[in-house]
């Protein structure tokens, strides 16, 4: 006789009543245990004991994991602002330093292939030139020394502070899901960006964590500040610690013109009762970076008709001849679901991988990497066609756009890192 597949939920066997029942039964747990045997009771109760324990030992857990997390983030913040401070040009590098580094990268030559920065203005000697040429043929990302990229050099000497120019946009470049977001017209915004800092939620990574991008002033928008919030909350089901909710500062753009969310678009149309002809401006929303600093499911309004521009008047038209009007996308929880969902993608790419390892990103080594992990795991060899393919499917969200092009390293070109164009 065939074993019956049982629900994976727990069913009451006593009072079984079928799933279409609009209004559930409780299930009353003492009354299942009251009709079983003394010996069934006997071992429910020993494993509600065991889970009771597991439970609290869990908690001791939890309490440990997030004391190590306040003081891991405590010490990388120390080596984060020194980084900031690099990347702005507001500190000198010591010789010590160089050296220390140069000692690392050396030692990191001969598995990853990656060859040192230069810290003099000496030529590279002819050993070096060699094996440049030897490794002509094959396939690898190095970083290329300020002699061999002028055009980068001369960008940094004409920065006003110094620094390593547009170090954060060439990092995100070379993260492939922030890739997919940063559009042409974001680019000059996110060159402003100078530094993307992490802190816990009232001292404690298990109440949420925060994104902080910091910017210089620009033409652009005035917050000196843009934040990501994510709250979270722990699941007794599984155990663990998950996203609750989002939350993010809104952009304080300087115009319309200079809102980078939206495309402005002019429509001439007639009053229905004056017969006047009017020219009304239109926002329609695009692809861009910064539609991540915006909530997905907060049901956020549209700008309301203060100037009297038509734009009431044009939505009611539209839905009086049957039109999808804008509002009518806002609705789609479909979409509101997949742009949540890409959004807490971005948010562990940036507290996980961009944000402790910016210069692994910005240096290219990343995409090396990468491809090392794919052979190994695949046993094949990435060959250029494969990167020829184009990805047909649209994402539909508003945060970006997908490129098809893969993340450049910054030192194999002499302009700004390659990211989607739009």
């Amino acid at each position: 006789m065939p074993r019956e597949n049982f629900s994976p939920k727990h069913v009451d066997p006593v009072n079984f009543h079928n799933d279409d029942d609009e209004d559930e039964e409780e299930f009353d747990l003492l009354k299942v245990m009251n009709d079983m045997k003394v010996h069934e009771r006997r071992n429910v109760y020993a494993l509600k004991g065991l889970l009771n324990e597991y439970k609290s030992v869990r908690a001791k857990f939890r309490e440990e994991l997030s004391r190590l997390e306040v003081e891991h983030l405590r010490d990388a913040q120390h080596f984060h602002d020194i980084r900031a401070a690099i990347v702005c040009g507001t500190r000198d590098i010591t010789d010590e330093e160089i050296a220390a580094a140069q000692a690392s990268l050396a030692a990191e030559t001969t598995s990853s292939g990656v060859r040192a920065i230069s810290s003099s203005d000496e030529e590279p000697d002819a050993g070096d030139a060699k094996r440049d040429e030897n490794k002509a043929g094959k396939k690898s990302v190095r970083v290329v020394s300020p002699q061999e990229d002028p055009g980068r050099l001369e960008k940094a000497a004409a920065a006003p502070d110094g620094g390593i120019p547009d170090f954060w946009l060439t990092a995100m470049c070379n993260a492939e899901v922030l890739d997919s977001t940063i559009t042409e017209r974001d680019r000059p915004a996110l060159s402003h960006l100078q530094d993307i800092q992490l802190e816990h939620i009232d001292g404690d990574p298990h109440k949420g964590v925060r994104i902080n991008f910091h910017f210089s002033p620009n033409e652009y928008f005035t917050n000196e500040v843009l934040s990501k919030t994510y709250r979270m909350a722990f699941d007794e089901d599984s155990g663990e610690v998950e996203i609750d909710s989002m939350s993010a500062t809104p952009v304080d753009w300087k115009s319309r013109e200079k809102n980078l969310t939206v495309i402005l678009k002019k429509k001439k149309q007639r009053h229905k009762t004056k017969r006047e002809i009017r020219v009304v401006t239109r926002e329609e929303k695009c692809p861009s970076f910064f539609n991540f600093f915006t909530n997905p499911l907060g049901g956020e309004d549209e700008d309301e008709d203060e100037d009297g521009d038509g734009k009431e008047d044009e939505k009611r038209d539209e839905k009086e001849k049957g039109k999808k009007t804008d509002d009518d996308d806002d609705d789609d929880d479909d979409d509101e679901e997949e742009t949540a969902e890409l959004h807490i993608e971005l948010g562990q790419v940036l507290m996980e991988e961009l944000v402790p390892k910016a210069a692994f990103y910005y240096t290219g080594k990343s995409v090396e990497e990468t491809a090392l992990a794919l052979i190994k795991k695949f046993s094949v060899e990435s060959d250029d066609e494969d990167g020829d393919e184009d990805d047909d499917s649209d994402d539909g969200s508003d945060i970006g756009g997908k490129s098809s092009k893969k993340p450049a390293p910054s030192g194999g070109k002499t302009n700004q890192p390659e990211c989607q164009q739009q």
